[in-house]
């Protein structure tokens, strides 16, 4: 059997075919630019099996100055391996906030809340350690700045669970509390 492919050429069912020209394919039909609204739906993120690109989720978890600082440090990647511990930090937070079954294994056990909490604080310490001061102070100084907000999208979270634990448990109901604090989304407030 046959089918048409983007472009109008007949090719075998089975056959691979190159999943971006069905991407501009379907945006022509819809009329849009392979580039819409100035930016490229780019997947770095890990654990994003959701209809958001990376740009969407680091605005929701850092805000958009974070993605204004990212964009500009992506465009002059040198190895990327603290982009790729970043976008794991965010990977996990994005992960945790979009699975309630996640929200209330890591209430049940503080220990593994605890576990996790670390391995984003130590993730984002090998980023720090991993900056170069010296060579570069203005791409430094960004680095710094990215590396305070995911910090803050870390540490805040952490408090706040451990607060509303004790409050909500006096209440008599600390899941429904407590699950919005593991990780909050940003605000700009």
């Amino acid at each position: 059997m046959l089918t048409r492919a983007p472009g109008s050429r007949l090719i075998p069912m089975n056959a691979p075919v190159p999943l971006t020209s069905f991407n501009a394919a379907a945006g022509a039909a819809a009329g849009e630019h392979p580039v819409a609204h100035g930016h490229v739906r780019l997947r770095e993120i890990p654990y994003n099996y959701t209809s958001f690109s990376d740009r969407e989720i680091v605005i929701r978890l850092l805000g958009a100055r974070a993605w204004e600082v990212l964009s500009r440090l992506r465009d002059e990647r040198q190895t990327g391996r603290s982009a790729r511990m970043l976008y794991e930090v965010l990977g996990d937070i994005w992960v945790v906030q979009r699975n309630p079954y996640l929200q209330d294994d890591l209430l049940d056990n503080p220990r593994r809340r605890g576990l996790l909490i670390d391995a984003l604080h130590h993730r984002l310490a090998e980023v720090e350690k991993r900056r170069t001061p010296a060579v570069d102070p203005a791409r430094d100084a960004i680095v710094g700045e990215l590396l305070q907000l995911a910090g803050q999208a870390v540490f805040a979270p952490s408090v706040e669970c451990q607060s509303a634990a004790i409050s909500g448990d006096e209440l008599g109901n600390g899941r429904s509390k407590m699950r919005k604090y593991i990780f909050l989304p940003y605000s700009a407030s």
